[in-house]
C-alpha cells in the first residue's frame, strides 16, 4: 500500500486535489467547517463507491453506463419492499440481487454475446431505468425506514461518517484484489492486450463477466446508501448522470480509458475531487449547469497532467501541446475577440438566466423535508424544517419551513406546537413581516387544527378572522357549519333534547367507559344505539380526532361498513337498524394524559350533536 501511495502522490491528480483543497479554503470560509466536511465526504462516498467498480471495468477494457440506473432501480425496490412490510433481511438482500441481475445481463451481453460494452450497457441503462419506473408506477416511494438502515447515510463511527468508512473499505478491498490476487492481474492483462491474455490461458469471458457483476454490486450498494440518505426511492431522479461522474472520477484518477492501466487509489481521489468541486460551487452559489462545465475542464486538466506524467515531464515543454499558430501578431487579435465574445455571452446569460449561476442552498433540505411531510413521516420532517430555518434564515424556504413545521406538527398530533406555530405565523402576517397572500392558507389550516382538537372557543376567534377577510370561501362555509354544530352541542348539553332528524338515539347513560386506565391497558367502551322510529336511517358514530392521541384502536364490534376521517372526526358507518344495538370498541391506552370522548352522530354529512362527553384519565 505504501508503494501505491507513493505512486499516487507522484501523479497529477494529487496535485489537483491539494490545489482544490487550498483554493476551497481560501474562497469560502465555510468549506473547512466540520458540518461541510462531513457533507463533502458523504456526497463523494456515494459516487466513489460506484467509481471503484467502474475503475475495475475500465481497466479490463470495458465500460458500464448502467450504474446510475442500477442506483435508481435498487432504491425503488428497497423502498417498495419496506412499504410492503418485508422482513429486514429481504429489504437489504433483494435490491442487491436485482443489481446483480443487471450486472449478469451486462456481463452476458459483453462476454458471451459479444456486444460492444458501450452498446450493451447503454441498453441495460435504459432497461433498468424503465424497470424502476414501471415497478413504482413512475412515482417516488417514501417510507419511514428503521434507524439501523438510516445509519448507512447518517451514522458516524469514530468521528467519521459511515458512508466514508464504507467507501474506504470498498477501496481497500478492491485494491487488495487488483494488486495481490490473480483475478486482479488478469483484469490488467485483458485490458492491456486481450489476445495475449487469451493465449496465456486467461479465461477472458469469465473475467470480464465478473467485472460487470462486481461493478453492478457496488452500484446497488451505493443505491441503498442513497435511499437511506434521501429516505425515499426515486426511480426517475436518483443516479441521473452518475455513470458520467464515475467515469470522470476514474479518468481524473489516472486510469486509461483504453484499459490496461490504472490505480484504485487514483479513482478514490478522483471521486474526492468531484465531490469537492460540487461542494465548492454549491457554497459559492453556482448552478448545476456551470458545475458540469467546470467538471469537464477538470477532466481535461487531469488528462493533460497524466500525459505529462506518463511521457516524462522533464523531457516535455508546454508548447509541445500548443499547435503552431504562426507569429503572435497573427493570433492575438482573434483570441482577444474570442475573449470579448465569451464575456458578452456570459453577461447575457447572467442577465437573462441567472438561475444557471445562482442556486438557493436551502432548496435541497426543504424539498427533502416537504417530501417527508407529504408522506406523513412528520417526526423526521420537523427537524429538517428547523435546520433550514437555522442555516438559511433569509431564504424564502425558511418561511415555507415555518409553515411546514406547523402542518407537520398538526399531522403528528403535536397540537400545542401546531397551534403556537400557526398563531406566530398569523401575527407575522398581521405585522407585515410575512406576505399577506399567506393569510388564507394559514387561517384555513389553523381552523382545521382547532376542529381536530375540539377547541371551540379558540375556533370562534380564528373563524372570525377568516369570515372577515374571506367571507365567500369554501373553508368559511364549512366553518359556519361547524360553528353551528358547536352551538347545537351546547344547546343539547343544556336541554338534553335529541335532534328531531336523528337516525338513532344515543344517551349519556347508554355509554359505558372507564374513568381511569393505565398506559398499556386494553379496555372496552360500550355504546347503546337505538333506532329513532320513522327517522331511522344509515348513520355514523363520530369521535373527535384529538381523543385518539391517547389510544390505539384494537377492534370495533359490530364491524362498521367503513372507517373514515373528516371534519376533525373519526367516523364508523353503519346501516339502518330496527332494534337496539350495542357497539363495543376495544382500545389500548398508549399515552398518559386526560382525554375527552366527544360522541356525535352523522347522517348524510350532517353532524348531529348529542352532547355526550366522557372523560378518561390515562396514567403511567
Amino acid at each position: 500500500m505504501i508503494g501505491a501511495l507513493k505512486s499516487f502522490v507522484s501523479r497529477g491528480n494529487f496535485v489537483i486535489l491539494v490545489v482544490l483543497l487550498i483554493t476551497a479554503g481560501l474562497v469560502s470560509e465555510h468549506f473547512w467547517t466540520l458540518g461541510n466536511i462531513m457533507n463533502v465526504i458523504r456526497a463523494a462516498s456515494l459516487i466513489g463507491i460506484i467509481a471503484i467498480g467502474m475503475n475495475v471495468v475500465i481497466i479490463g477494457g470495458g465500460i458500464d453506463l448502467s450504474v446510475g440506473s442500477v442506483v435508481a432501480l435498487t432504491g425503488a425496490v428497497a423502498a417498495s419492499l419496506w412499504v410492503a412490510d418485508a422482513p429486514f433481511i429481504l429489504f437489504i438482500t433483494v435490491p442487491l440481487l436485482v443489481a446483480l441481475a443487471v450486472g449478469f445481463a451486462n456481463g452476458a451481453l459483453v462476454s458471451w454475446v459479444g456486444l460492444q460494452p458501450f452498446v450493451a450497457t447503454l441498453v441495460l441503462m435504459t432497461v433498468a431505468r424503465g424497470a424502476g419506473l414501471v415497478y413504482t408506477g413512475g412515482q417516488p416511494v417514501y417510507a419511514d425506514y428503521p434507524d439501523i438502515f438510516m445509519l448507512l447515510s447518517q451514522g458516524v463511527a469514530f468521528g467519521v461518517p459511515v458512508p466514508a468508512l464504507i467507501f474506504l473499505a470498498v477501496t481497500i478491498l478492491t485494491w487488495y484484489m487488483m494488486r495481490w490476487r490473480v483475478f486482479g492481474r488478469q483484469i490488467y492483462a485483458i485490458g492491456a492486450n486481450e489476445t495475449a491474455a487469451r493465449l496465456s490461458g486467461v479465461n477472458v469471458s469469465q473475467v470480464k463477466f465478473k467485472t460487470y457483476l462486481y461493478c453492478a454490486l457496488l452500484a446497488g450498494f451505493s443505491g441503498l446508501v442513497l435511499t437511506s440518505r434521501m429516505e425515499s426511492g426515486q426511480p426517475g431522479q436518483a443516479g441521473i448522470f452518475w455513470e458520467l461522474d464515475a467515469i470522470a472520477a476514474v479518468v481524473i484518477g489516472g486510469t486509461s480509458i483504453r484499459g490496461g492501466s490504472g490505480s484504485v487509489w487514483g479513482a478514490f481521489v478522483g471521486a474526492l475531487i468531484i465531490g469537492i468541486v460540487a461542494n465548492l460551487f454549491n457554497l459559492l452559489g453556482v448552478g448545476p449547469a456551470w458545475q458540469q462545465v467546470a467538471k469537464g475542464s477538470i477532466i481535461i486538466l487531469a488528462v493533460m497532467l497524466q500525459a505529462l506524467s506518463d511521457r516524462g515531464g522533464s523531457s516535455l515543454r508546454w508548447r509541445d501541446f500548443v499547435p503552431a499558430l504562426g507569429s503572435p501578431s497573427s493570433w492575438v487579435k482573434p483570441l482577444a475577440a474570442l475573449a470579448v465574445l465569451l464575456v458578452m455571452l456570459n453577461g447575457a446569460l447572467y442577465a437573462t438566466a441567472s438561475s444557471l449561476f445562482q442556486i438557493d442552498l436551502a432548496k435541497a433540505p426543504y424539498t427533502r423535508a416537504n417530501n417527508l411531510e407529504l408522506t406523513r413521516v412528520y417526526h423526521r420532517a420537523i427537524p429538517l424544517y428547523e435546520e433550514v430555518i437555522e442555516r438559511f434564515p433569509d431564504s424564502e424556504y425558511a418561511l415555507l419551513s415555518r409553515i411546514g413545521i406547523a402542518n407537520s406538527a398538526r399531522g403528528s398530533g403535536n397540537f400545542e406546537l401546531a397551534d403556537a406555530s400557526y398563531t406566530a405565523l398569523l401575527d407575522d402576517v398581521a405585522s407585515g413581516a410575512l406576505p399577506e397572500e399567506l393569510r388564507f392558507d394559514i387561517l384555513r389550516n389553523h381552523l382545521t387544527l382547532l376542529q381536530e382538537t375540539g377547541n371551540g372557543a379558540r375556533f370562534e376567534e380564528v373563524f372570525a378572522l377568516l369570515e372577515q377577510d374571506f367571507p365567500d370561501s369554501e373553508p368559511t362555509r364549512e366553518g359556519r357549519m361547524y360553528l353551528e354544530q358547536l352551538r347545537a352541542a351546547v344547546e343539547v348539553a343544556e336541554t338534553g333534547v335529541i335532534p328531531d332528524n336523528a337516525p338513532v338515539v344515543v344517551k349519556a347513560e347508554g355509554v359505558e367507559a372507564p374513568e381511569s386506565v393505565s398506559v398499556g391497558d386494553q379496555f372496552d367502551i360500550r355504546i347503546l344505539v337505538e333506532p329513532n322510529g320513522d327517522q331511522s336511517a344509515n348513520f355514523s358514530l363520530m369521535t373527535a380526532l384529538n381523543f385518539w392521541q391517547g389510544f390505539e384502536l384494537v377492534r370495533v364490534w359490530p364491524n362498521p361498513r367503513s372507517s373514515t376521517e373528516f371534519w376533525g372526526r373519526r367516523a364508523w358507518s353503519y346501516g339502518q337498524i330496527d332494534e337496539p344495538m350495542t357497539v363495543t370498541v376495544t382500545l389500548e391506552a398508549i399515552r398518559a394524559g386526560q382525554f375527552e370522548l366527544d360522541l356525535d352522530v352523522e347522517r348524510s354529512f350532517d353532524v348531529l350533536e348529542f352532547g355526550i362527553v366522557k372523560q378518561i384519565s390515562v396514567e403511567d
